[in-house]
């Protein structure tokens, strides 16, 4: 039960965590701002029942039970093969996320080789200079493309993702 007595809380970033989503703290704030009496207000936030997630709350579920028995373990069930085919997805994109970062590094490997052994076969052939640039130019390419591509591949995001959010940036 809810002190009456207590005034409403202040807008704080940590009231504001323990409240839950934006749209809750929306909710919230529009009950604080209406015409009525701190009492009443309080009343209506203790009251106030705010429930996310794949299945229904309880009520609802009850709610659909009762126009059509078996329903609710249905509504639940499916909820449940959601989650599983969901995790599924998610274990098959991480998968392949892996081979195409091992993919990539050893392609990166290789044209890299190949540019060094062109670079020792500058040098052997008198080229000294050119030969040193091209292969020290190809080294640091290899450094830094490996550094990124492991950067990029092991976040959690999606590559399409990240690649939008690259595009929205740059216009």
């Amino acid at each position: 039960m809810v002190n009456q007595d207590k005034k409403l809380p202040t807008n704080s970033s940590e009231e504001k965590k323990n409240l839950g989503s934006k749209e809750d703290q929306e909710i919230i704030a529009q009950v604080r701002k209406m015409p009525i009496s701190d009492k009443k207000k309080n009343d209506i936030i203790a009251t106030m029942e705010m429930y996310s997630g794949p299945i229904p709350h309880p009520k609802i579920l009850a709610g659909y039970e009762a126009l059509d028995p078996g329903a609710a373990e249905k509504i639940i069930n499916n909820g449940i093969e959601e989650s599983v085919h969901r995790r599924t997805l998610e274990t098959a994109r991480q998968k392949r996320r892996g081979h195409l970062a091992w993919a990539s590094m050893i392609l990166l490997l290789i044209v890299c080789v190949i540019f060094m052994l062109g670079s020792f076969y500058l040098i052997m052939n008198g080229h000294k200079i050119i030969g040193s640039i091209f292969g020290g130019s190809s080294f640091v390419v290899l450094a830094g493309s490996f550094l990124n591509n492991i950067d990029e591949l092991s976040k959690n995001n999606d590559i399409s993702t990240n690649n939008q959010d690259k595009k929205d940036k740059s216009a």
